[in-house]
Parts: C-alpha cells; sequence; structure tokens
C-alpha cells in the first residue's frame, strides 16, 4: 500500500506539514516534460496574481520552496498549476482529489487484520509517550522561561529547544510562521497579531538601518509546544 495520500498517474504526491502539495511530483505526474517545469509556472503572471489573492485571503502562506526539498503549494496552486499543464491533466487532478476526500478509511477484513492493526496503533501511541518523556525537561524549562519577562532570537529559541538551526528555520518557513526578508526571517502577520513577536528596528554601527524578530514569551511556549508535535510526528512516521 502506498504511504502517500494523494497518487496521480501512479506518483505518489508529498506533502509538507501544512498540508501543501509538491510541484515537483505534479510534474512528474504530468509527464516531467521541461516546458512543464514548476519553476517555469511560478514567473508567470497568471501565477503571481493568483499567490498574491491567495496570500490575502488565508493564513499561511500558500507555498514554500527550498533547494533540494522541492516547491510545495496549496490545493488552489495545485489545481492551477494542472490547467496550465493542459486539460486533460487539471480533469486528473480533480479527480483524484476528489477521490482521496471521499475515500473512506479501510477496514480489517479478518480477525487478525485487526488485531495487527491494532498492534500497531498501540506501537504508535508508545512512541509518542517516550518522545514527550523525553522532551519533558526541555518544556519545563521552557514553562519556567515564560513566567519571566524577556524576548528571544531565533538562535536562541532553536537552542532552547535543541533544534537544528538550518531544520528550524526551513519548518518555521514551511509552515508560514515566518518569510525571509533580505535574508532574515521575519514573522507572519497572523502570528505577530497572536502577539508571538516582536519585530525590532536598530541601526549598525556603520549606519545601516535593520529589522529582527524576536519570540515573546508567549511565542516560545507556543513555538515549543508545536516543535514538540512536529517531533512527535516524525516518529510516528518512521514508525508507520
Amino acid at each position: 500500500m502506498s504511504g502517500f495520500q494523494l497518487e496521480i498517474a501512479g506518483v505518489g504526491i508529498r506533502q509538507d506539514d501544512a498540508g501543501r502539495y509538491c510541484l515537483n511530483d505534479l510534474h512528474r505526474a504530468a509527464g516531467g516534460e521541461p516546458r512543464h517545469t514548476p519553476g517555469r509556472w511560478t514567473i508567470t503572471q497568471q501565477f503571481g496574481e493568483l499567490a498574491e489573492e491567495l496570500s490575502r485571503n488565508q493564513d499561511g502562506q500558500p507555498l514554500t520552496s527550498a533547494a533540494g526539498v522541492g516547491t510545495y503549494v496549496c490545493k488552489e496552486l495545485v489545481y492551477a498549476y494542472a490547467m496550465w499543464i493542459s486539460p486533460a491533466f487539471h480533469l486528473r487532478v480533480i479527480r483524484a482529489y476528489d477521490a482521496l476526500v471521499t475515500r473512506a478509511p479501510a477496514l480489517p477484513q479478518s480477525f487478525a487484520e485487526a488485531l495487527r492493526l491494532a498492534a500497531d496503533q498501540a506501537e504508535q501511541l508508545e512512541q509518542q509517550r517516550l518522545v514527550i518523556e523525553q522532551q519533558r525537561p526541555a518544556m519545563e524549562f521552557v514553562e519556567k522561561f515564560v513566567d519571566s519577562s524577556g524576548l528571544l532570537g531565533f538562535r536562541q529559541v532553536a537552542k532552547l529547544l535543541k533544534a537544528n538551526e538550518r531544520e528550524f528555520s526551513a519548518w518555521l518557513v514551511e509552515r508560514g510562521v515566518m518569510y525571509r526578508l533580505a535574508g532574515r526571517l521575519m514573522p507572519a502577520a497572523p502570528h505577530m497579531e497572536a502577539g508571538r513577536f516582536e519585530v525590532k528596528a536598530g541601526a549598525a554601527d556603520n549606519g545601516h538601518a535593520f529589522t529582527t524578530a524576536r519570540f515573546t514569551p508567549k511565542g516560545v511556549e507556543w513555538i515549543a509546544g508545536e516543535w514538540g508535535k512536529h517531533q512527535v510526528r516524525n516518529i510516528s512516521g518512521e514508525a508507520a
């Protein structure tokens, strides 16, 4: 059985933590012609206008792209990309997605299958429990921190969570929590409004102005919980 939720023309379409779909996989499903690469589509006026409209009308980022990882987009952009390729591929994508959302979960066909399913679920729950126990000291440290006042920068939070900085920054961008502006990580508007970040402006010794984003105590508490759930999902995926 495939580990992908969505399959088109026998190609599994990967998803990121925010539920966006991989355009590179869709390109392969469409036949992989060079003229249909995601990079050619994302420079079109059609894409630019639609991505801008989506950014104004939904939470999170409609698109994320990173070298070596691929380009991931929301469902609306998947449909638009498929339509750009051809009407036939557009129809295939619509039908594949309709089949996905209406598909009923497979039920065990025998007592042995039911026992096997129960055992698998119990193993995943045990893996999640172990991860939570391992993270408990770090979470207790976070709870002590958020009782005090003060702001933390990206590197301080990564160190606090014992997270790899590159992996942590990529995850923040993929989740739509932050985005890159002139090489700096900046918070997305919904998370600023939720009080999870503060943005400070200043000037360097050479006179150049700069802005920097820092996590508030509330933001540290929230991101620690979200990062913990992300780690649990990773462990569950490996155990599956």
